[in-house]
């Protein structure tokens, strides 16, 4: 039987490409990793690997087990991690990826709470694209993501919680030409810049609302800092779908407003995204529990 050990050399090899880079990965010997490839070749009786003057390359049946080894060692490191987790609750590491526009809530309400609360669990988090995130939450880079749950409901490995409904809001600069116009249609911002909508999902709607009305919803900027996206706001006659959470800042001190756009479909949904069938660890438990108990004392608009 194939000892998890040799799996780890297998994909290491895969993933790498070449024995020189997979043995610098593993830590051991160029040597030591070849005898390891050869016992399981030998054990499964089969060649995983065409060797040839340039190198080594994958044969199909090599190509057909890589996904299913890699599976197992991602199960194995689930079962490990969480022995780890329940022998001591208060103590180990949790990552979350947070979606772009949800970071201000999160960072701000959630976060101090946790660690005052758990200062033995080290926590990090990951801003990025629901694409990038889902990819992370696969390869278990995350345990879970903060997001708008839009943008993950056509995906069928992930389950979501959704903690919220967030009301959205059409936000642009003091003196935008249309900040004094009452009733504003989407067609009528169709003539000005679009800023990459913060909360929503590709199939969320109110974007199908707006492209039916405007013809598409792909944005004239996209940015994946808010502070900078807030500043092209107010230097310019760009336009953003957000909550007022996000803006609450500037839309007091006056530099932002809200445009009088309504729309029944301008509002999202916030949650919890995880890997479907995969219990959720005590110490993600405990966060779920702070960020639910303080966006239903927040006023997220």
């Amino acid at each position: 039987m194939a000892t998890v050990k040799q799996l780890r050399h297998l994909t290491a090899i895969v993933e790498h490409g070449n024995m020189h880079k997979a043995a610098d990965f593993l830590h051991i010997t160029q040597p030591a990793l070849t005898r390891s490839l050869n016992t399981l070749e030998d054990l499964l009786d089969v060649r995983l690997f065409d060797r040839h003057s340039g190198g080594m390359h994958p044969t199909p049946f090599c190509f057909e087990i890589i996904e299913k080894c890699q599976q197992i060692l991602l199960d194995l490191d689930d079962i490990q991690r969480a022995a780890g987790i329940y022998q001591n609750v208060e103590s180990g590491e949790l990552a979350i990826g947070v979606g772009r526009g949800t970071r201000e809530l999160v960072l701000r309400n959630s976060i101090p709470e946790f660690v005052s609360r758990h200062p033995n669990i080290a926590i990090t988090i990951s801003e990025d694209t629901p694409e990038e995130l889902s990819r992370r939450l696969l390869t278990r880079d995350v345990e879970l993501i903060v997001a708008g749950v839009t943008s993950f409901r056509h995906l069928s490995e992930f389950r979501s919680e959704v903690l919220t409904n967030v009301p959205l809001s059409v936000i642009a600069r003091k003196g935008h030409p249309l900040a004094s116009k009452k009733k504003i249609r989407f067609k009528q911002l169709a003539q000005y810049p679009t800023i990459t909508a913060t909360l929503l999902g590709p199939s969320h709607p109110l974007l199908n609302s707006i492209s039916a009305e405007i013809g598409t919803t792909e944005p004239h900027l996209t940015c994946s800092d808010f502070p900078t996206l807030k500043d092209v706001l107010a230097r310019s006659d760009a336009w953003l779908i957000s909550s007022e959470f996000n803006c609450k800042p500037e839309l007091l001190s006056g530099t932002l407003v809200k445009l009088d756009v309504t729309h029944p479909s301008l509002q999202t949904e916030l949650g919890v995204i995880e890997i479907d069938r995969r219990a959720r660890s005590p110490a993600a438990q405990k966060f779920v529990d702070i960020l639910a108990e303080k966006i239903h004392h927040a006023d997220v608009r």
